[in-house]
């Protein structure tokens, strides 16, 4: 990497680290994200002007001195997706004037600039292994450093967050573990998204045996920060991205092993539920609302006023907000402070539905159905080349970080039906991270296709030139 690239990737996992780090202290607060996107918009346009100009540095030597060598200067390629998802960003950068409350539309479009940026950065930076190997061990490092004292902090001072003390929440006071955030379930869902990496890790020769027994040592320790918190979604995620990384690697060993994992895949998460419900009552306890709506929605039972859980009431009530603006929706950012006009049926005074507590559903009353259309293209442009890279690469270094991410997203996408994780600065923004890392060996086979072609273009040019030049020759004879 060249200097420019350090630079920007040791700002990204600077400020990743800080973010997951004492999140909880400033929570969602502008005085947080004030410090932290300034400076990481910064060490991106660092990379895209860097990018840009190396860009252009390497054509005009291409054509003075084409059979020179001359490094690779730093690219800006699009990954996996990238397009779609640059365009749903412009478009919600569009949709600022017409939302309800632009002010709110322009912070989460800044937010999102952050996601995308840092997505397309890090998938054309960490085009080598060792560079993404080195990103990949500094942010365990520091996560594994953030679960060991959550767990410590959980039994000694849940009241506190590292120096600061958080304000009174039925979270902790319940026994809830919170660690360096105020909710549990969003610091299960960061945890959550690196089972994956941490089991597939542990089959990669190239990070050597002191890190692989770190993953090793990882894998029960973030296993139980999730369930110390409590979160039904985080348990219902990892149990979900565990099946997804199983029916993954089986479809890379051969496709008769795929569809038995298919039969199995399913009894297997069956199992471990079935193993929770029966041997956690604090799973049992938390899980009844659950089990609760299911059996609302299969014997076709209105849900009111009178239904425990707020979250069903809540998703009702959103969908008054996608019948009025179908198409373009409220705007980035504007559902909780839309909400409260069609809110009927959550009558707690104390509480304020800031998010609906479903990913989809927030999607879709926020950027209407242009912009979920685009982001469901977006999505499935991004996991369609991660799945061929993983059936046809024969470096597991690269396919095997393919699967983990893919699993990731299954697990993010169960979370999401319960939660708002993505909306979380730092669990976003690792979740960038991550991606950019799985796509960025695709992006390292297209440059090298590229050179190939270049290269293949200039010797035919030569032969060429050459046969021309022994024509002219025999002529003059």
């Amino acid at each position: 990497m060249i200097r420019t690239e350090k630079f920007t990737i040791v700002v990204l996992t600077a400020v990743l680290t800080a973010a997951f780090s004492i999140y909880g202290v400033w929570q969602d607060k502008m005085t947080f994200l004030s410090l932290l996107i300034p400076l990481l918009y910064a060490a991106l346009a660092v990379w895209a002007v860097a990018a840009y100009r190396g860009r252009g540095v390497s054509k005009y030597r291409s054509k003075q001195a084409p059979t020179s060598h001359i490094p690779h200067p730093t690219s800006h390629s699009i990954p996996p997706g990238g397009g779609m998802l640059l365009l749903f960003w412009l478009y919600s950068a569009a949709m600022i004037p017409f939302s309800v409350i632009p002010y709110e539309a322009k912070i989460s479009v800044l937010r999102l600039g952050c996601y995308v940026g840092t997505f397309f950065a890090v998938a054309n930076i960490l085009s080598r292994f060792p560079a993404r190997k080195a990103a990949w061990t500094v942010l365990f490092a520091a996560l594994l450093a953030v679960a060991l004292y959550s767990l410590v902090q959980h039994h000694i001072a849940p009241e506190r967050i590292l120096w600061a003390e958080r304000y009174y929440s039925n979270y902790w006071s319940g026994g809830r573990l919170g660690g360096t955030y105020l909710c549990p379930n969003h610091i299960a869902h960061l945890f959550q998204m690196w089972i994956p990496f941490c089991l597939v890790f542990l089959f990669v020769p190239q990070f050597g045996w002191f890190w692989r027994i770190c993953f090793g040592y990882a894998l029960p320790v973030f296993s139980l920060l999730i369930y110390q918190t409590q979160s039904r979604a985080g348990l219902l995620g990892m149990i979900a991205s565990a099946g997804m990384l199983f029916l993954l690697l089986m479809l890379r060993k051969s496709r008769k092993a795929f569809v038995i994992a298919l039969i199995a895949a399913p009894l297997l998460m069956a199992v471990g539920i079935g193993g929770l419900w029966a041997g956690s009552a604090i799973f049992r306890e938390r899980m009844q609302p659950v089990v609760q709506f299911a059996g609302h929605v299969f014997s076709g039972a209105i849900i009111d006023e009178e239904f425990i859980d707020f979250r069903p009431q809540t998703w009702v009530d959103s969908l008054g907000m996608v019948k009025d603006r179908p198409l373009t929706g409220v705007g980035p950012g504007n559902y909780g402070l839309t909400f409260p006009e069609y809110r009927h049926r959550v009558f707690s005074n104390r509480m304020e539905t800031v998010h609906p507590h479903s990913e989809p559903i927030e999607l879709i009353t926020e950027y209407g159905l242009v912009g979920t259309g685009l982001f469901l293209g977006a999505l499935i442009a991004f996991c369609v080349p991660l799945v061929r890279l993983l059936k046809t690469s024969s470096r597991p270094y690269h396919a095997l970080p393919a699967a983990a991410l893919l699993a990731a997203l299954a697990g993010t996408f169960v979370h999401g039906l319960f939660d708002f994780e993505l909306r979380i600065f730092p669990n976003a923004l690792m979740l960038a991270v991550l991606a950019g890392c799985a796509v960025a060996p695709l992006l390292a086979q297209k440059t090298e296709a590229g050179r190939q072609r270049t290269e293949d273009g200039r010797r035919r040019s030569e032969d060429r030139g050459q046969r021309t030049e022994n024509k002219g020759g025999q002529g003059g004879e």
